[in-house]
């Protein structure tokens, strides 16, 4: 593929980068399908980030920025809109250039849910155990909370983390049973 002044570019950022394989496989992607468009991994740390953010202000032929370890929560924190799931889950995974304007999304949980389903795991009345909750398992509780699930049992290593995001979460479904969890006795 031949990379011109009319190709969009896309991005993804993450501290390390090299074990990453979206640009691999985006790129593949959209060969196959002739989209004049490549993806780019960038190697940001977390120090870098707000730099990032204000670069890609001035990028005309920005396609959007995929977010990934240990800067989802970070970003969130630089956009200037996020999606209602977003601001919810208070993380971002994608980022988008309207207008000068960047606002985050957040697809983990919408993808885990799928896959789930595309596996016959259908989380809606069921009762749902989640452990962890850095920005992509807040992501998964939410998407699972949409599901409509009998009951979501929470737990972080962070005891207060779990809490406050129960809460939070508790405001957004309240029919929804959550609570905060202990890890199983078998995983101990």
């Amino acid at each position: 593929m031949e990379i011109t002044g009319s190709t969009t570019v896309f991005a993804i950022a993450a501290d390390p980068i090299a074990h990453v394989k979206t640009p691999q496989r985006l790129n593949a992607l959209l060969r196959e399908r002739g989209i004049d468009a490549v993806m780019v991994p960038f190697h940001v740390a977390a120090a870098g980030l707000p730099g990032l953010f204000a670069g890609l202000r001035g990028l005309a032929n920005l396609g959007g920025l995929v977010v990934t370890v240990p800067h989802k929560e970070s970003a969130a924190a630089l956009c200037d809109a996020l999606t209602p799931a977003a601001e919810l889950i208070g993380a971002v995974n994608a980022v988008r250039l309207r207008d000068g304007c960047l606002t985050g999304g957040n697809f983990d949980g919408l993808g885990f849910v799928a896959g789930l389903r595309g596996q016959g795991h259908e989380p809606a009345g069921r009762h749902v155990y989640l452990a962890g909750l850095g920005g992509a398992g807040k992501a998964i509780a939410c998407a699972i909370a949409e599901a409509g699930p009998a009951s979501l049992s929470l737990y972080n290593r962070s005891p207060g983390k779990a809490e406050a995001f129960a809460e939070r979460l508790a405001r957004h479904y309240p029919g929804l049973a959550i609570r905060v969890a202990r890890p199983p006795s078998r995983v101990l």
